[in-house]
């Protein structure tokens, strides 16, 4: 088997049927066009209507034109605002196919004033709108987005979210896709509270399951209200509904929740968002015997709450068409509720999160990490930078100031050993406009060279040690991955390693080296981890995170993570640390054992990363050097982190 022919081989088997884009930080808008909107600081919103004079103001924002990942014939829409009690939000969308863009479809206008209303009869060569769902009669590859705030004088309003997720339902359902178990599998449980609609004292009880569950999430996440009351508020007055999906997540938008209608693939997609601590309310459908254990013996359309996977898989929820309170909580089996939600429904959810509970990732080509943000020193500068995150790299949000976020970064561990459950992440300030979404979803491959082509993307290249969800494959062997912010790009087979990555022990080694030879002559760059800059334990953090192994950031964690070693028993991509001159407690560099006495080093001395021999580096023979020596007033010491 020729080695392309293995790559096709790894390609994952499970495309998407779906993507969900949402937009929340300012760098999503850099290419909008804005009237009346001027750019704000969270946690407001990302940008803020230009009041202040008599007269009302309808700002309006109309992004660039996104292409999709794959034709696609569905498409949903969601957007927050912080509104005052009279202001609106209103919002649209557009496709395009070969023979241009289509009308704008109206996904109608949301108010706290109880105006809110979809719009009828909008059908057109394109397709038609269905109350919050656009059908198409023929498959489009762009689409873009507008959002209208009609602000009153003297209103302080945000736009703080907008979201589209568009959709193949021509695709067909793979059960094995949807309810497959990574290795990685955990179960998880939420707290989630519990409501019954059946149980409120109206004659209108049976359709009211999406407020209900609404108030679930709206609940769990602290915002105390009832269900009658959220029903009110999401009422779809030019329908009579209470189940429309746009004005649901508007409606918890306007509490100062983060919140969007979105479709998922899989089981395995919604636990990430559990184990994140993000409870889903999805949309189901089923006939008779095909969701045993329900409280509904069929249903053309319900919301729940998934609230947990248990050790089995089976889907953890709070059923709001249980009679009472007692009985919501509910255990349905993987297949069936699989079935239910993503083959009937494709995964149709609402996602709710506080700031600090999105997930989120850097902007590329990367973004910096710094110790604090300006006005926290000197002079007004950041504090000094830390580290770097790269793309679609995990990140969460404690909070915001100004125009900086506080992060941690849990791919960047601190501290512990081998075997440790817990690892502190790295934590930090980024800047706003350098972050992203992020959907959460198993990555499928690392970038393994340091700067990695991209064809259609927002820039042309992708740095080494990034992790990326591939879509499909498209020409040859190039594939589509997804990146921060909703955009994708073709990226070549050879610049990846796919997950999970298991080559022999004696492979990997001439492998992690490898890695690090690709830095040979670039200039050393305090807190760099990318193929843009480079510092000592970056290097050693990214020649083993793309062969599959994670170390922790800093060289002091990394020796604390190692296990001693000898230097007879050293071997290549073992590491030889050294302290600081006369602290022998302050391991300050790490180097990779290159075989043969020589080292492989991102180091200060010169400014660079260089291969050299030890003697050249300490002045003394390889051979004579032990573990825990005093050279030169810096202690050197020897460490594996490979298994024996």
């Amino acid at each position: 088997m020729t080695p392309h022919a293995k790559a096709q081989n790894r390609i994952p088997a499970c495309p998407a049927r779906s993507v969900s884009i949402v937009h929340l930080l300012p760098g999503d808008f850099d290419n909008a066009e804005l009237k009346d909107f001027m750019v704000s600081d969270l946690p407001d919103g990302a940008l803020s209507v230009v009041t202040g004079g008599s007269k009302p103001v309808s700002a309006v924002l109309t992004s660039a034109p996104i292409k999709a990942a794959f034709p696609f014939n569905r498409l949903l829409a969601g957007a927050n605002a912080a509104l005052g009690p009279r202001d609106r939000l209103e919002l649209a969308a557009q496709v395009k196919n070969e023979t241009g863009w289509s009308p704008w479809f109206e996904f109608g206008g949301f108010s706290q004033a109880g105006e809110t209303a979809s719009v009828k009869d909008q059908q057109n060569p394109f397709g038609r709108m269905e109350t919050d769902v656009v059908t198409l009669a023929a498959k489009a590859r762009y689409l873009r987005y507008r959002v209208t705030l009609r602000a009153e004088a003297g209103s302080r309003a945000f736009l703080r979210l907008v979201s589209v997720t568009y959709t193949d339902a021509s695709a067909p359902y793979n059960e094995a896709c949807a309810v497959g178990k990574p290795a990685s599998f955990k179960p998880v449980r939420l707290n989630v509270p519990r409501y019954s609609q059946m149980s409120q004292q109206v004659n209108y009880s049976k359709d009211i399951c999406s407020p209900a569950s609404l108030t679930m999430l709206l609940n769990h996440f602290g915002l105390k209200t009832q269900v009658l009351e959220t029903a009110a508020g999401v009422l779809d007055t030019a329908e009579n509904i209470y189940g429309n999906w746009t004005f649901n997540t508007m409606y918890a938008g306007s509490k100062g929740l983060y919140a969007w209608p979105a479709r998922f693939n899989s089981l395995e997609e919604a636990r990430l968002y559990l184990a994140a601590g993000i409870p889903l309310a999805a949309s189901v459908t089923f006939g008779p015997d095909e969701l045993k254990k329900a409280p509904l013996k069929k249903t053309k359309g319900h919301l729940l709450v998934i609230r947990g996977f248990d050790g089995k898989g089976n889907v953890l929820v709070n059923d709001p068409a249980a009679p009472d309170e007692k009985t919501v909580e509910r255990v349905y089996d993987r297949k069936e509720f699989a079935g239910a939600w993503l083959k009937n429904k494709y995964g149709t959810a609402y996602v709710l999160a506080p700031l600090e509970r999105m997930p989120l990732t850097a902007r590329l080509p990367l973004a910096g990490l710094f110790s604090a943000p300006p006005g926290s020193g000197k002079g007004g500068e950041p504090g000094l930078i830390e580290s770097q995150i790269l793309p679609l790299e995990k990140i969460s949000c404690a909070g915001a100031r100004g125009a900086w976020l506080e992060v941690s970064a849990p791919e960047q561990p601190r501290g512990g050993k081998p075997g440790d459950k817990v690892h502190a992440p790295y934590a930090g300030w980024m800047e706003t406009g350098t972050a992203a979404f992020l959907p959460l979803a198993e990555p499928d491959a690392v970038v393994k060279n340091k700067k990695a082509a991209l064809d259609e993307g927002p820039l042309s290249e992708l740095s080494i040690g990034a992790r990326v969800r591939i879509l499909g494959r498209e020409k040859n062997t190039f594939v589509r991955i997804l990146l921060p912010g909703g955009d994708t790009a073709l990226i070549s087979e050879k610049d990846l390693n796919f997950l999970p990555v298991k080559p022999a022990p004696a492979e990997l080694r001439k492998k992690i080296l490898g890695t690090a030879r690709q830095f040979l002559g670039d200039r050393y760059y305090w807190g760099g981890r990318s193929g843009y800059g480079i510092d000592c334990s970056g290097l050693v953090n990214l020649a083993y995170r793309v062969w599959g192994l994670d170390l922790p950031r800093n060289a002091a964690d990394q020796f604390v993570y190692g296990r001693q070693a000898s230097r007879e028993s050293l071997k290549p991509a073992d590491l030889v640390f050294s302290t600081e001159k006369n602290n022998f407690t302050g391991i300050n560099h790490v180097m990779l054992y290159a075989g043969g006495g020589m080292l492989v080093e991102a180091t200060q001395d010169t400014g660079s990363v260089r291969e050299v021999s030890f003697k050249e580096k300490f002045g003394l023979d390889f051979a004579k050097v032990k573990n825990g020596q005093v050279i030169n007033g810096k202690k050197i010491f020897f460490r594996t982190v490979m298994k024996k």
